[in-house]
């Protein structure tokens, strides 16, 4: 009896998924349809879509990197960040054989495309940080050259237009505190998905 409604529900979604193509395929333009609507890409022009991420693919992401990045790994035990006014970051740090709790707060500013991260405090294991301490240790650590320390304003520096744009390019829109969604914008190059191109 159970095969029978795993066989009609089976049955009833391969007919949704062959209405909803037909649906899609009907969308397209025929060969003597003009398409009207969208201006052609201007030659040098790269298509962009904008994305909003919210703190949920932010710990999805930190969770993969530090199960699959060994440089990662060696450093975080564990990362867990919650967006609101201020970004409050916990990361376990692996510290002498053991992971040692680290808080950050962040509050969050998109200025140019780019974004900045004042640092409002920092602690380890419960112990407040300095942030001149904490500048310091963060200039000698090895960051990408787009990521920049500004210790005379506490400010972590993210410049996405130094960063490589290929595959695809960065660029911040803004932080909505209503949503706790961070919405920015991806450039693809054509030539960077296309094979044969690179």
């Amino acid at each position: 009896m159970a095969w029978k409604r795993a066989f009609i529900i089976l049955l009833s979604i391969n007919l949704l998924i062959v209405i909803a193509a037909l649906i899609v395929w009907n969308t397209f333009p025929t060969k003597n349809q003009s398409t009207g609507g969208a201006a052609p890409l201007v030659a040098g022009q790269q298509p962009a879509v904008e994305v909003q991420i919210g703190q949920e693919a932010i710990n999805a992401y930190l969770s993969y990197a530090i199960a699959h990045d060994e440089e990662v790994g060696k450093i975080l035990g564990s990362a867990n960040v919650q967006f609101d006014h201020d970004w409050n970051c916990d990361f376990g740090i692996r510290l002498l054989g053991k992971i040692v709790p680290f808080h950050l707060v962040l509050t969050p500013k998109v200025t140019a495309g780019n974004l900045v991260l004042h640092v409002d405090s920092a602690s380890m294991s419960f112990f407040p940080i300095p942030n001149s301490i904490l500048f310091s240790v963060l200039e000698r650590a090895h960051t990408p050259n787009w990521v920049e320390m500004n210790a005379s304003q506490d400010d972590v520096e993210i410049d996405f237009s130094k960063r490589p744009q290929r595959p695809f390019g960065i660029r911040m829109l803004n932080y909505s505190e209503a949503t706790k969604k961070l919405a920015l914008q991806l450039t693809i190059s054509p030539q960077a998905v296309m094979p044969g191109n690179q």
